[in-house]
């Protein structure tokens, strides 16, 4: 399972040694672990596919911009 870490923690993949976890950084780890630091909060699950936290809010607005408009001459005649 792939979290990022909302604090720095110990923990053990293996149960052989124990390695540090730092705030911040994603980690693809055992499903065991991973349900440890997200139980207690230290921690978010990232969704594989799109590579974002889950619960990441709302996705900013898409604002089309408007085409450009030509100016053209408005003193009439023929630009003299």
């Amino acid at each position: 399972m792939k979290i990022k870490m909302k604090a720095t923690r110990y923990g053990s993949p293996d149960g052989m040694r124990v390695d540090e976890y730092k705030k911040g950084e994603t980690y693809d780890m055992r499903d065991a672990l991973a349900a440890v630091f997200l139980e207690e909060g230290w921690a978010v699950k990232v969704d594989k596919t799109l590579g974002r936290t889950k619960n990441a809010g709302a996705a900013p607005e898409n604002k089309t911009v408007p085409p450009k408009v030509k100016r053209t001459n408005r003193r009439g005649g023929h630009g003299a």
